[in-house]
């Protein structure tokens, strides 16, 4: 009977073992494989929101990606980065370093010439237009 209870403790210490060194592996993977993304432009639209581009740079042989991102106009430029980090998702994202964007009340018009890798116009509190062309 002792040994039973024994060998009950060793597999939770082993189970608990296997869980925080998983956790710490892919906290570490985590910070090691996230792609730094920095604003390059900034404009409030309208009261309550702000569009913010980010550029990512994954390396020599892959194009610069462009994030567009509706944010509370009430955060900070460190706090919207912090919040792309851990997860806050862009409406657009493509590898035109040339879009043309434009703002009108609570409207966003933005035409991207070259690849569009995902867009969404799920927006509460602005209108997002898109006019895109392959070339």
């Amino acid at each position: 009977m002792l040994s039973v209870q024994a060998s009950r403790k060793k597999c939770i210490y082993i189970l608990l073992i296997i869980l925080i060194s998983s956790y710490a592996i892919w906290r570490t993977l985590d910070e090691f494989l996230y792609i730094e993304q920095e604003i390059i432009y900034k404009e409030s639209i309208g009261k309550l929101s702000v569009l913010y581009i980010t550029k990512s740079n994954a390396g020599a042989t892959t194009s610069n990606v462009y994030k567009y991102y509706l944010a509370s106009s009430k955060i900070s430029g460190e706090t919207f980065l912090g919040e792309v980090r851990h997860g806050y998702a862009p409406f657009l994202i493509t590898t035109d370093p040339d879009a043309k964007v434009e703002t009108e009340e609570n409207a966003i018009y933005i035409k991207v010439s070259g690849k569009i890798y995902y867009f969404s116009n799920l927006s509460y509190s602005t209108l997002i237009y898109l006019d895109s062309s392959p070339f």
